[in-house]
């Protein structure tokens, strides 16, 4: 009887050392942000610690591309019909107030500029990056229209003249530091979290408008120093003095224009062109304007997680 138990003991000894331990089971978190701006991604957090950034879409990309698409729009339509005197201030307040609608939801770009500056500081998804710019120059064209169905047909672009031969160092200069200036105080405003949602719309269109101004002093200081004594006639007036005034903003700049030869003759043609503002040098100098504005602050200010 004695053996029976030892055997039986033994037996349950042994069935209890095969028994195979159970695996441990893959637990995976999904966090997901509805702000295109968040510097928090959508991320796929596994049992072992390994985490992936998911590479889709927000869920509200369609209210992103329409924000951004009637925002430009809305501010396109301010700096066309702006003073001269008065433009940049105009155009801050615009900017400020549709950012109050906006910025929960797509952050209130309406600049491809802002955009890329907002990118290459990492706080705008690379996904994102071809919405953004396909929204805000569609919202540039949508206001060339709506100018266009006002004034009956006055506004006719020309995108005939060549990008390169047009290029000018100093209105390169002139938009490239005016898009700086901008671009840091708009990361100075946007990474203070301490701020109230009135003093953060206030200090967007704020900078802007410092951004604004800048350019338009420089770029009097740039047509001051042409020699216009030297211009014989019109198809010789330099391509500075036919520039009306900085835009900061390549999908504003798809919808100006330049000055015209009536401007600098009094006779208007009946085949004048106008040439629309968007040119190479207006597409480089803001975006490597407004990287070089945000990044500098985040150098300075040593928040580049920020």
């Amino acid at each position: 009887m004695y053996s029976m138990a030892t055997q039986k003991a033994a037996s349950t000894k042994k069935a209890t050392a095969k028994k195979p331990a159970p695996k441990a089971t893959s637990v995976q978190t999904t966090v997901k942000t509805l702000r295109a701006d968040d510097t928090s991604r959508t991320k796929t957090v596994s049992a072992n610690g390994v985490r992936r950034a998911a590479k889709s879409l927000p869920n509200n990309i369609v209210n992103i591309v329409l924000v951004e698409l009637v925002g430009t729009m809305i501010l396109t339509l301010v700096a066309l019909t702006a003073f001269k005197e008065t433009g940049a201030l105009y155009v801050g307040l615009a900017f400020a107030v549709l950012s109050v609608a906006a910025a929960a939801v797509s952050g209130g770009h309406f600049n491809p500029a802002v955009s890329f500056g907002l990118w290459t500081m990492r706080r705008l998804r690379s996904i994102l990056l071809p919405f953004y710019w396909g929204a805000q120059f569609l919202g540039a064209m949508l206001a060339v229209i709506v100018m266009n169905v006002i004034t009956n047909n006055a506004l006719k672009l020309d995108f005939g003249h060549s990008w390169f031969n047009s290029f000018s160092w100093p209105i390169f200069g002139v938009e490239l530091v005016g898009a700086a200036v901008f671009m840091f105080g708009l990361a100075a405003v946007l990474t203070r979290t301490s701020l109230s949602e009135g003093s953060n719309m206030l200090g967007r269109g704020l900078a802007l408008v410092v951004g604004l101004v800048v350019a338009s002093s420089l770029l009097g200081a740039v047509q001051g120093a042409v020699d216009t004594t030297a211009i014989t006639a019109v198809e010789k007036v330099p391509h500075e003095l036919r520039v009306k005034s900085a835009t900061l903003n390549p999908a504003v700049a798809l919808a100006s224009t330049e000055q015209t030869d009536s401007s600098f003759t009094g006779t208007k043609g009946t085949d004048e062109k106008q040439f629309s503002r968007l040119s190479m040098e207006v597409i480089l100098a803001t975006l490597i304007g407004a990287a070089l504005g945000g990044n500098l602050y985040l150098l300075v200010a040593g928040r580049r997680n920020a």
